[in-house]
C-alpha cells in the first residue's frame, strides 16, 4: 500500500552534526555580536526613538546590550571553546 522509505546508505555521523550546530551556532555569534554592538552604541549615544511602538530608551538599550552580551558569550563557548 505504502512504498518502503529507501534506506539512507550514508547517514550523517554525530560528530558531522555536531560539527552543523557548532557552524550555526557561530553564525548566530555573529548576529549577536552585531546586536551587543548596536544597542550598546544607541546606549552610549542616548539616542532615542520608537520603532513599531516600542520605545528605545538608553535603559532599554543597556539591557538589550546585557542580554545579548550573554547570548553571545554562551553562543562563543559552544562554537569554539566547547570540546
Amino acid at each position: 500500500m505504502f512504498a518502503e522509505e529507501p534506506e539512507v546508505s550514508d547517514p550523517i555521523s554525530e560528530r558531522e552534526m555536531i560539527m552543523k550546530r557548532k557552524e550555526i551556532a557561530k553564525f548566530f555569534s555573529g548576529v549577536a555580536a552585531n546586536q551587543v554592538l548596536t544597542h550598546g552604541g544607541l546606549a552610549v549615544g542616548d539616542i532615542r526613538f520608537t520603532l513599531f511602538g516600542i520605545p528605545y530608551t538608553p535603559a532599554f538599550n543597556t539591557a538589550a546590550a546585557v542580554v545579548w552580551a550573554i547570548v553571545l558569550i554562551v553562543l562563543v563557548y559552544y562554537a569554539w571553546i566547547k570540546k
